[in-house]
C-alpha cells in the first residue's frame, strides 16, 4: 500500500489502483497506518519546516471526498486515471495548518453552441468513455469537446494530448485541432496537439487520414507518425510506445531536447520551471519517468547535466541553472 499511497500523491495511479487505494482509506481499521503515511510524505515535501503528526479529522475529510466523489453523477462514463496531489505547510502562531488538494477532477459544462467540454488541469490525466462507445485518455492540459448528438456526428475539438482508441461506425470520426485535421476509420492512436509547441499524431492500431491548414494529406499506417516543422508535414515510422507510454503513467524520452523535456515535467507535475534557453543549447536526455517525485526526477537530471536546481514546494516552482 505505501507504493500505491507513494503513486497516489505523484498523480500516476491507473483506475484499478484507484479504487484499491479508496477502499483502503474507507476502512478505519487502517488509520493508523494511513497517518504514518502520510506523515512520512508530509515530512519528505516540506523538509524545511517541522511536521506535525497526522490529524484524525483530516483523514475524514478525505474520506468524506472519496465518498462524495463516487456517488457523484457525471452525466456520462467518466474514469479517474490519476488525481493532483497540492501539500502545504504553513506556521502560524506555533501550529501548523495543512491544506491538500486531493482531486483534480476534469470539468463538465455545456456550452452555447451545445458542445461537451471536459477539462483537465496540469498534473491530472483522465481516461473516459465516448457516447459512441469509443474510449479517450485526455493528459495533463487538454481539452476536449464534442457535440451532444456525439452518435449522429462524431466531430471532436482537441487541445493538448489524447489517446484515442475508437469504435467503427458508419458515422465518421473526425478530430479538429489548431494545426489541422485526422479523419479515422476505426483505430488506437496519439495526437500531441498543446498550443505553440508543435503537431504529431501517432498510428498504432488501424488508419487515419491527416490534413493540415494547407489540405496537405497523408494516411497513415500502424508505427507511423506525421509530424508539423517549420510548417511542412513529415511522415516518419517511430517507437508509438514512447509516445503512448504516458496513458500507463509512464514517461519515455529518447534524445528529448532540454527544454520539451521540462515542458512536459510542468505539465506532468503541475508545476513552473525556470530556466534560460541559451544555456542549454543542444542539451538532450533519454530515460524513463515512473513513480519518481519531481525531486527525484530533477536530481537524477543533476547527475547526468551539469547543472543545479532549487525548488520552492509552497510556490511550486522549480529554478535551473
Amino acid at each position: 500500500m505505501k507504493k500505491i499511497f507513494k503513486k497516489y500523491l505523484h498523480s500516476i495511479l491507473s483506475p484499478a489502483e484507484f479504487d484499491r487505494f479508496s477502499d483502503f482509506v474507507k476502512l478505519r481499521r487502517n488509520d493508523k497506518t494511513i497517518f504514518g503515511m502520510m506523515e512520512q510524505e508530509w515530512t519528505y515535501f516540506n523538509s524545511d519546516q517541522t511536521a506535525e503528526k497526522a490529524n484524525p479529522t483530516l483523514l475524514e475529510k478525505i474520506k468524506q471526498k472519496i465518498l462524495s466523489d463516487e456517488t457523484q453523477k457525471m452525466g456520462r462514463m467518466l474514469k479517474l486515471y490519476s488525481v493532483g496531489l497540492r501539500v502545504a505547510a504553513i506556521l502560524i502562531i506555533g501550529l501548523i495548518i495543512t491544506s491538500i488538494w486531493f482531486f483534480q477532477n476534469p470539468r463538465s459544462k455545456v456550452t452555447a453552441e451545445m458542445l461537451q467540454t471536459v477539462e483537465i488541469p496540469y498534473g491530472a490525466r483522465t481516461s473516459m468513455t465516448m457516447p459512441d462507445g469509443s474510449q479517450v485518455w485526455l493528459n495533463s492540459g487538454s481539452t476536449i469537446k464534442f457535440a451532444n448528438d456525439f452518435t449522429k456526428r462524431r466531430e471532436v475539438e482537441l487541445e493538448g494530448e489524447a489517446y484515442f482508441d475508437v469504435v467503427k461506425s458508419k458515422v465518421p470520426f473526425n478530430i479538429h485541432t489548431r494545426y489541422g485535421n485526422i479523419k479515422v476509420l476505426g483505430t488506437a492512436f496519439n495526437v500531441d496537439a498543446y498550443p505553440g509547441e508543435g503537431f504529431s499524431t501517432t498510428l498504432e492500431r488501424g488508419v487515419i487520414e491527416f490534413s493540415d491548414r494547407h489540405d496537405e494529406k497523408e494516411i497513415l499506417k500502424p508505427g507511423e507518425q506525421v509530424k508539423i516543422v517549420n510548417d511542412r508535414v513529415i511522415k516518419q515510422s517511430v517507437d508509438t510506445e514512447v509516445f503512448t507510454s504516458w496513458r500507463q503513467g509512464r514517461l519515455i524520452f529518447k534524445r528529448e531536447p532540454f527544454p520539451k523535456m521540462m515542458k512536459q515535467l510542468e505539465r506532468w507535475y503541475n508545476v513552473k520551471i525556470e530556466f534560460s534557453d541559451s544555456d542549454f543549447t543542444g542539451l538532450w536526455f533519454s530515460g524513463t519517468i515512473e513513480g519518481e517525485s519531481i525531486n527525484e526526477v530533477m536530481d537524477m537530471v543533476c547527475k547526468s547535466a551539469p547543472v543545479n536546481y532549487e525548488y520552492d514546494s509552497r510556490t511550486r516552482i522549480i529554478q535551473i541553472k
